[in-house]
């Protein structure tokens, strides 16, 4: 009985420590907080966003601007991303032809970025 209450307990602890590791995302990226997070959490991985959003951002508004627009209608990036080709709703960047809202949160990502911040791995 009591090697039964010992692997139950185990088990449960277990099962705790990993919910709050997701929880409280110990184990994945971590990026400097800004105000815009609610959007670019939906970002799988913001370095290649940063590196495509430099070279769409010269075209584009402010990333304020950027944000209100994509807020508008409340709808996700990847629900945005898979309407836009049908709706012809794309954007050329660096030789790419992208959905523009890929094109739009890539370069909020990127005017985001704090100046100096390091993104760890």
């Amino acid at each position: 009985m009591r090697r039964r209450v010992l692997i139950a307990g185990l088990a449960a602890v277990l099962v705790a420590g990993s919910g709050a590791a997701w929880k409280f995302r110990l184990f994945g990226k971590h990026y400097p907080p800004t105000p815009y997070d609610d959007l670019l959490d939906q970002i799988q991985d913001r370095r290649p966003a940063l590196v495509l959003g430099g070279v769409a951002r010269k075209s584009l508004p402010g990333a304020a601007v950027l944000a209100a627009q994509l807020r508008r209608d409340g709808r996700t990036l990847s629900a945005r991303a898979a309407a836009e080709p049908g709706q012809a709703q794309l954007r050329e960047v660096a030789g790419w032809i992208l959905p523009e809202s890929v094109a739009l949160y890539a370069a909020l990502a990127a005017q985001a970025q704090p100046p100096g911040a390091m993104i760890a791995p």
